[in-house]
């Protein structure tokens, strides 16, 4: 597996992430439109947690995101169910920058490291960063429709 073009996919993903959550005015990222969950501010969170969870498990590291973000952003969750505030625009913004370069140093060299259970029949870290930059996709879709409805 080439390790720069696995990189280097999620980039240009994570990229028009970014480009897009910075078209949407603060104030609305947290609109939920009729039939939709979750709301952009989720989905911001999601996509960090899914990163985090995946690579600093299988490699044994720490996670990078607090505990908190696991329990907003988790598979299941939902911005109904929160507590506690979320963290800011700016603070995801931030770490949604942040992550790739961070987490490419951590990837670089480890593809082939198995995961600790097997997903959807995928069983090391280069496979679930296929499935992480597939799944950044998908994220990017619907903000994007929630962003067209708000």
């Amino acid at each position: 597996m080439n390790e720069k073009a696995v990189t280097n996919q999620w980039n240009i993903w994570r990229e028009y992430v970014i480009e897009l959550v910075e078209e949407v005015p603060e104030h609305k990222i947290d609109v939920i439109p009729e039939g939709f969950n979750n709301n952009i501010r989720w989905n911001m969170g999601h996509l960090l947690v899914g990163w985090d969870d995946v690579v600093t498990k299988t490699l044994e590291q720490q996670r990078r995101l607090p505990e908190e973000y696991h329990l907003m952003f988790g598979d299941g969750s939902s911005p109904s169910d929160w507590k506690e505030t979320p963290p800011s625009y700016k603070e995801l913004v931030s770490h949604l920058k942040d992550q790739p370069k961070e987490f490419s140093l951590l990837i670089e060299g480890n593809l082939n490291a198995p995961l600790k259970h097997s997903f959807f029949q995928m069983n090391s870290l280069g496979e679930m960063c296929q499935f992480l930059t597939a799944h950044e996709s998908l994220h990017l879709g619907t903000m994007n429709s929630i962003r067209k409805i708000i």
